[in-house]
């Protein structure tokens, strides 16, 4: 069986730009970390104006594996994740990522997402991620 391509599209459900359906949220770099500000609509909940835990968890997933450059494809491997606080819809929140941790072939990252208004710790993430390098 033939490798598969990992492909950038601009239509990643959390990111991406193209995506109609998708979330949308714009992530940058700063001094090592990745982050990302955003608020969320009811219509991600699960209990009435609570966010799905689910959704809090892919927010993390991607956060870390946006820590990628352009040479490298990250795949979560393992992620473990840690509810602290609920997240109400419409509470804006950061979410930030880092690596702690390369090997040749994987990257253990960390993420966390922190409530703006008075920085509670919504949860936070730790994930195994295999690297996929790009050759030419």
């Amino acid at each position: 069986m033939k490798e598969m391509e990992l492909r950038r599209d601009n239509y990643c459900f959390v990111c991406g730009k193209e995506n109609p359906k998708g979330m949308h949220l714009s992530f940058h770099r700063e001094n090592g970390k990745v982050k990302a500000r955003f608020s969320l609509e009811k219509y991600y909940q699960g209990y009435d104006n609570v966010i799905h835990g689910g959704i809090i968890s892919l927010i993390l997933d991607e956060a870390m594996a946006y820590l990628q450059n352009y040479e490298e494809r990250f795949l979560t491997g393992k992620i473990t994740v840690k509810f602290y606080n609920p997240l109400l819809a419409g509470q804006e929140v950061i979410v930030t990522a880092e690596v702690k941790e390369e090997k040749k072939k994987i990257k253990i990252t960390k993420a966390e997402m922190i409530r703006v208004a008075d920085g509670k710790k919504i949860a936070e993430a730790e994930a195994i991620m295999f690297v996929k390098r790009e050759t030419k």
